[in-house]
């Protein structure tokens, strides 16, 4: 994407319902309507509910932002929560670039959610850096035919966690006693180990996840990055205890490949006290390699 680009449709934000608005070079504007779809097993919106989006703004306002023919990815996103996400509605995401330096080939974009009447939900910051891979899947991404929205997977009526710990109810999961929900339904996400503090699982890169270099789009690995965190503070959690993210921030290492089979998603606690618990969250390919590294302050309510 690039300054002198026209504003084109991305098939993968058109996916997940989120609408464009003004564009202009350095600045972009989103908005994502939240609902049933995009909820966990607790019929939550959480911030992995809109993780493409929370990848694609601010991406977007630094690459339009770089010379015709520059191509940029981001590297880090960090996104922190000011209030709970509507569990239905519009969110409003903007992103601004404000620095970037060509010499060195970094560049650094804010952002932020909120609600049609202005309400604040994140503030978001990302640094982007410029790569020499060409876009060889821009035509596909931005002007392919409109991509199948997945079927939606039913979820659990929260009632039914009221009296189980926050284990009992991951581990129910993990067995397929409890649906996982609606958003690891959408990303097809397999818990493979639960213990207290500790989740692994996994989820296989599909076509519909590329970017326009070819790879998964970041946004990916948001939404999954933080659904195991949730998943992992919840392992803390006893009857009738609650718990969010605070916060998340991400680094990206390398961008996995649409063929490159399952990726292994790990979140553990780091530290629990009374009311906040850290989180990190590593994702590695098959072979082992570290494709994303995030860190969490989840609060237990």
């Amino acid at each position: 994407m690039t300054s002198t680009d026209a504003p084109r449709v991305d098939r993968l934000m058109a996916m997940m319902g989120a609408r464009p608005g003004p564009v202009e070079p350095g600045r972009t504007e989103h908005t994502q309507e939240v609902g049933p779809r995009f909820h966990d097993h607790r019929g939550r919106t959480i911030l992995g509910s809109i993780g493409i989006l929370v990848d694609a703004v601010p991406g977007g306002a630094v690459g339009r932002s770089v010379p015709a023919g520059t191509q940029t990815v981001l590297s880090q996103v960090t996104a922190a929560l000011a209030a709970p996400l509507p569990d239905r509605g519009d969110i409003v995401a903007r992103g601004n670039a404000v620095h970037l330096d060509l010499d060195t080939g970094i560049g650094l974009a804010a952002g932020d959610l909120t609600g049609p009447d202005g309400q604040s939900y994140a503030v978001l910051t990302a640094r982007a850096v410029v790569v020499t891979r060409g876009a060889t899947h821009a035509d596909t991404v931005f002007g392919g035919p409109a991509l199948p929205v997945p079927d939606t997977e039913p979820g659990t009526d929260p009632a039914e966690f009221a009296d189980r710990s926050g284990l009992d109810v991951v581990t129910a999961i993990a067995s397929g006693a409890v649906a996982r929900g609606p958003l690891a339904g959408l990303f097809g996400v397999d818990l493979a180990e639960v213990g207290p503090g500790r989740v692994v699982g996994t989820f296989t890169p599909r076509t519909w996840m590329a970017n326009y270099l070819g790879t998964v789009q970041g946004g990916n690995l948001i939404a999954v990055s933080d659904l195991m965190t949730g998943l992992a503070a919840q392992t803390l959690t006893a009857p009738g205890q609650h718990y969010r993210a605070l916060d998340l921030r991400i680094d990206f290492v390398r961008s996995p490949a649409l063929d490159g089979g399952p990726v292994r998603v790990r979140a553990e606690v780091v530290r629990a006290g009374r009311r906040l618990a850290l989180i990190d969250t590593e994702t590695v390919d098959s072979s082992g390699i570290v494709l994303a590294r995030a860190q969490s302050s989840v609060h237990l309510l």
